[in-house]
């Protein structure tokens, strides 16, 4: 079931700068392909220029009544290959798998102002490599180049949502001059990227699996629920609308799972420290950003030793019976939202806004998680839970002089069930998922009980050739709505159209600071779009 819900009330996110992994594959790549060919070969196999020449056979007698023949003319011959290179070659062929997809995503928005909002064109390539019987490396690269910005000005991609205009930003003169006359509001322009999107290599024995590297981990039994699903951040590059792949951001990671019967035990550590990312700045799915000056730990790595409390641990236990399934996990890990503490003082003067002054900084999370599944003959049954302890929510600014932190810690639990079954020649697949604060306080902009329901249908109507399906979310606290149909063409085995409606109803919020619809924010955004793929 392909949605991901996450209600945002702060937040903000960071780029990782993947480029600087492309140097160090392509030399880790290459130097076990040649160390892996050159262990246990000869001397003259390696180096055939002091290959031991042949002994000199010696002439057979001349005939002297044959006549005499002139030498025919040599003939350049093209020094032989390296048998290294034959053996690299062969080695490459027979370890090396890959594959891809290039795809074109197209999308055309039907609300004033009407207008394109993407022609995104992205290349993927994935491949494995086996180094060993028993070790290989595997990797996938994501580039995309967005034409929209050739075609569309800036202000029909991403309209304005309000009423402000440059002047309300008190720009200096210098800053006026500066501002391009085709994108006065400074708008993200996000034209093309490239993103090392997993590397990882893993080692697999009779009852361990160890794999390191940059990776995604995806924990919960309810598709999309994001209650234990927490390991990876998220990218909200177009909120919640790109395939479930593309949302989640890879982290560096080492990972270890244990096998002993019906026991299994997957041990996590992760030195590196990344929140979620926002959607491109004033762009039309822009909903949070990261305040400057944020407090962002070091990555673990970072002043080694002194850093290493800085790392993310994760520990799960799972124990499978006859028909049903349960684990037990937890996650020590930092807010992917970092808290936005805030000092307010004074009312103003003359009419002028009271002093804010912002210390954005991240804290730590303890979650405590649960999941259970069961397999009945027709359907089956997914629950999970989990306590979280130490979360900061936003607070209202209130009406005193002096309001100080501007968050409030509470702990607080979510939970979600759900089903996947077949019924009406259709797969259907229910969901609700809640979150409850503990201790709540009334000057939380977060509602003490907030309320998601989710339904997927999946139909086929010609077998592996063309299906259709359909997302419904409603956030029964906001009365919001996304609605999804889509439905696929397979042209053929690599070649598939699809095409599908974003529709958002609902509002956007009370207007004040943090008090947004996380679906009605985007009521102006409805759209058609299709994408055509062809996969190698």
């Amino acid at each position: 079931m392909p949605f991901i819900f996450s209600k945002i009330r702060f937040g903000r996110g960071q780029g990782f700068k993947p480029y600087r992994c492309f140097f160090i594959f392509p030399a880790v790549f290459l130097f076990l392909i040649l160390g892996g060919n050159a262990l246990g070969q000869d001397v003259e196999d390696i180096f055939p220029s002091i290959r031991t020449p042949p002994p000199v056979q010696e002439s057979p007698p001349k005939e002297e009544s044959l006549p005499k023949k002139e030498d025919p003319k040599e003939e350049k011959v093209p020094p032989p290959r390296s048998p290294l290179f034959d053996r690299l070659l062969s080695r490459i062929g027979s370890d090396l798998t890959w594959g891809g997809y290039l795809r074109n995503e197209t999308a055309f928005r039907v609300v004033t102002p009407t207008g394109f909002d993407k022609i995104l064109n992205i290349l993927q390539l994935e491949g494995r490599y086996r180094l060993f019987p028993k070790i290989q490396l595997s990797g996938r690269i994501n580039a995309f180049y967005d034409a929209v910005y050739d075609v569309e000005s800036i202000d029909t991609i991403s309209p304005r949502k309000g009423p402000d205009t440059i002047l309300l930003d008190n720009l200096t003169e210098e800053q006026v001059r500066q501002l391009d006359p085709n994108n006065v509001r400074d708008v993200e322009e996000v034209k093309r990227r490239i993103e090392l999107k997993e590397l990882y290599l893993d080692m697999n024995f009779k009852n361990f699996d160890l794999r390191i590297g940059r990776q995604i981990v995806r924990w919960g039994v309810v598709e999309g629920a994001r209650v234990t699903d927490e390991i990876n951040p998220l990218d909200f590059y177009e909120l919640i609308l790109r395939d479930i792949d593309d949302r989640y951001i890879p982290l560096f990671m080492i990972k270890a799972n244990l096998y002993l019967g019906a026991d299994s035990f997957e041990a996590i550590l992760i030195p590196e420290v990344r929140g979620h990312r926002p959607a491109p700045r004033g762009s039309e799915w822009e909903q949070f950003q990261f305040l400057p000056n944020i407090e962002k730990p070091n990555h673990a790595w970072q002043n080694f030793p002194d850093d290493i409390d800085n790392m993310e641990v994760a520990l799960k236990y799972t124990h499978v019976f006859t028909g049903f399934e349960v684990s037990g996990s937890y996650f020590y890990t930092w807010d992917d939202f970092p808290s936005s503490f805030r000092t307010i003082a004074g009312l103003g003067v003359f009419g002028l806004p009271p002093s804010v002054d912002f210390v954005p900084r991240y804290n730590r999370l303890s979650i405590y998680g649960t999941t259970f599944s069961k397999t009945f003959s027709n359907f089956v049954f997914n629950a999970e839970a989990a306590y979280v302890d130490g979360k900061n929510f936003g607070t209202r600014f209130g009406d005193t002089l002096l309001t100080e932190q501007g968050e409030s810690q509470k702990d607080y639990v979510k939970y979600a069930v759900g089903s996947d079954l077949y019924a009406l020649g259709m797969d259907i697949s229910p969901a609700v998922i809640q979150q409850y604060i503990l201790d709540y306080d009334d000057t939380i902009i977060q509602d003490q009980v907030d309320t998601v329901a989710a339904l997927f249908l999946r139909k086929q109507f010609i077998h592996n050739v063309w299906t259709g399906n359909l997302l419904l979310l409603y956030f029964i606290n906001d009365n919001d709505w996304l609605i999804r149909p889509r439905t696929m063409y397979h042209i053929t085995d690599r070649l598939r159209f699809s095409f599908g409606v974003d529709i958002f109803q609902g509002k956007i919020g009370t207007g004040l600071p943090g008090e947004f619809h996380f679906i009605g924010f985007f009521n102006n955004n409805d759209r058609v779009f299709w994408d055509i793929t062809y996969s190698f």
